[in-house]
């Protein structure tokens, strides 16, 4: 093997690390987003705190695995990290969001149709 190709397979799992990191904050933030209803201005920080986010979690990686050099198999690592989780973590977790939401609105449909809550409120 090649001296410049003996540590490859840790950079690129050090990489695949740090992409699974960035979806992770990506889906942070976006659950952040869905709680808060955010508007025009609370979406435009989210969007810039990942942007800033990411990037600093790309550069990390970069140096903690490869001495800050990017590399086709280093981008490679965090696109295939980022692929994984956000295939793992966010398909789930609508599915998760979507039945929960359904619970509730069944909750509260049924706690409407009672008369006092609608003497209370009315």
């Amino acid at each position: 093997m090649l001296f410049s190709t003996v540590g490859q397979g840790w950079v690129f799992l050090w990489m695949v690390a740090a992409g699974a990191l960035i979806a992770c904050w990506y889906a942070l933030l976006a659950a952040l987003r869905r709680l808060l209803a955010a508007g025009f201005w609370l979406s435009l920080a989210a969007d810039v705190a990942f942007g800033v986010g990411a990037a600093a979690i790309f550069c990390a990686a970069l140096v903690a695995a490869d001495y800050g050099r990017v590399r086709l198999f280093s981008i490679a690592g965090a696109l295939v990290g980022f692929a994984l989780c956000a295939a793992s973590l966010f398909s789930p977790a609508r599915r998760l969001a979507g039945a929960l939401a359904g619970r509730f609105r069944r909750i509260f449909v049924k706690i409407r149709a009672y008369r006092w809550i609608k003497v209370i409120f009315r």
